[in-house]
């Protein structure tokens, strides 16, 4: 139990940290609700990152940097969110510090070819026409979030963020956990609170 709580501490200490002391500057547009939720949302993401494996063959060449791609027009922060914990060096992949890259609805083409060269997680925000089906066969390298429940039991993302009585939680695929790269460490199913597991629809569907 007390590994369990240091897990717990380590992984959303630093959310209400981050939703309490980093009021930089964000759109004008979105209210201080939002940029909160944002906040906690880009915390959540780096804490995942980092209990998530890679293996090397999905990693980039050399020194290259590891890519976060955003997909979708950002009118609450968590873009904004992002770039904060990327410069204070709180955003990295397999040890290496990220490099995010940001495509809003008029550059989707462009994230479409991003997606297929490299990259090792994509962010599907919800005013995005890009779906996980169409990532999914562009790459096999990347963890894909997004936003509400359905995200994971419909679309077949691998984790989605849902605000629940001014609470953000997470939503996240079982496959997350049993394939072997990008794979989620299994220690996060122990924080049952805060994170809810959405069973494979493959293993819904055996036979009893």
């Amino acid at each position: 139990m007390p590994a369990k709580r240091l897990l717990f501490a380590f992984f959303f200490g630093f959310a209400l940290l981050c939703s309490g002391t980093c009021l930089f500057a964000q759109d004008a547009k979105s209210s201080a609700g939002e940029r909160r939720t944002a906040r906690v949302q880009a915390t959540y993401l780096a804490h995942l990152v980092r209990f998530t494996h890679w293996d090397q063959n999905h990693l980039p060449a050399g020194n290259d940097a590891p890519q976060i791609v955003i997909v979708g027009d950002d009118d609450g922060g968590f873009v904004e969110s992002l770039e904060f914990l990327l410069g204070q060096g709180g955003l990295k992949i397999e040890g290496k510090q990220a490099k995010l890259i940001y495509f809003d609805r008029s550059r989707e083409a462009e994230a479409r070819a991003m997606i297929r060269e490299c990259c090792q997680l994509v962010y599907v925000l919800p005013s995005s026409s890009i779906t996980v089906r169409e990532i999914n066969t562009l790459t096999e390298k990347a963890v894909v979030f997004g936003s509400g429940k359905e995200f994971v039991t419909k679309e077949q993302g691998d984790v989605a963020f849902i605000s629940s009585r001014n609470r953000v939680k997470l939503v996240v695929s079982e496959k997350y956990f049993k394939r072997t790269s990008p794979k989620l460490s299994s220690k996060l199913v122990n924080l049952k609170s805060v994170v809810e597991i959405i069973p494979n629809p493959s293993r819904v569907a055996e036979p009893g």
